[in-house]
């Protein structure tokens, strides 16, 4: 199954914090905002698409004001054609969106999981809002490498009630960064 690019989106990558006692996480890099923070007041645009992300680089950059841009990073998100509700994989049928191309200065950092109970914007990752990264292998970015792990923990994660789902199966680009 191949993931559908969604959009862009800028986010203040943070560091690992203390209370995430995954070893080897060094940063999370969820689509989550809860560690990771969205722009202030983003949502007052209204410049996003209908999957809450932006259609072009330049668009999710241009809410950030100029004199904070140097503290975000911008992120592309790929989704997977499925949501996990019950614990079950569905379809999920992504709306037809106009988002530019993913330019090769993107990196794929891994996969996540997010949920997204009020069917707009993304809401929580398990594996850092609920430490499930402390109990499975992920990468120096909090997010998991392989597809297959993915789709088997959103079923448990959402059956298990992690957080309200449904939840997304969700790849994570980021724009290189100097030297990569």
């Amino acid at each position: 199954m191949t993931p559908i690019l969604i959009g862009y989106f800028p986010k203040r990558t943070m560091k690992r914090p203390d209370w995430l006692k995954a070893a080897g996480v060094e940063e999370v890099c969820s689509v989550s905002n809860c560690v990771s923070e969205d722009p202030d007041g983003w949502r007052d645009e209204w410049r996003h698409n209908e999957m809450w992300v932006y259609d072009t680089p330049e668009l999710a950059l241009s809410i950030i004001p100029e004199t904070v841009r140097s503290e975000f990073e911008l992120y592309a998100y790929k989704m997977f054609p499925v949501v996990f509700i019950d614990g079950q994989q569905q379809p999920f049928e992504i709306p037809n969106l106009h988002v530019q191309p993913l330019p090769g200065y993107f990196e794929r950092l891994g996969v996540d999981i997010v949920s997204r109970s009020a069917g707009s914007s993304f809401e929580c990752s398990p594996l850092s809002c609920n430490h499930m990264a402390e109990q499975v292998e992920v990468t120096r970015q909090c997010l998991l490498e392989d597809v297959d792990v993915a789709f088997r923990l959103a079923a448990e994660f959402e059956a298990g009630g992690c957080e309200p789902g449904p939840y997304h199966v969700m790849e994570v680009w980021r724009l290189k960064q100097a030297g990569s």
